[in-house]
């Protein structure tokens, strides 16, 4: 998974934030908020499968998404619309982070 964006260290090498500057850390922020939930539920879906915590509605739905190549509902919240498969919008994603 990538690393989150430094947020607060890109704002400081913006002055004076020109428009574009503002709309790109509102992008980072939400790229931010999207990958925390993805590593989340991706580290809570291990930890129940291999017994560490119990197995939640949710998780049981995450994994059933993951299994059937679904770009999970939770995830789609924080992402803009698509109506890729999960391996075709997890490399558009990465392409994006980039």
């Amino acid at each position: 998974m990538p690393e989150l964006f430094d947020v607060f260290n890109i704002k400081k090498k913006f002055e004076v934030p020109q428009p574009t500057q503002i709309v790109l850390l509102q992008e980072l922020e939400r790229f931010n908020i999207l990958l925390e939930l993805i590593l989340q539920s991706l580290t809570d879906l291990k930890r129940a499968l291999v017994g560490e915590i119990g197995m939640s509605q949710a998780l049981d739905d995450l994994a059933n998404c993951i299994y059937k190549g679904f770009v999970p509902p939770q995830w789609l919240r924080f992402a803009p619309q698509s109506l890729k498969n999960l391996v075709n919008w997890f490399e558009h994603f990465l392409r994006r982070y980039k």
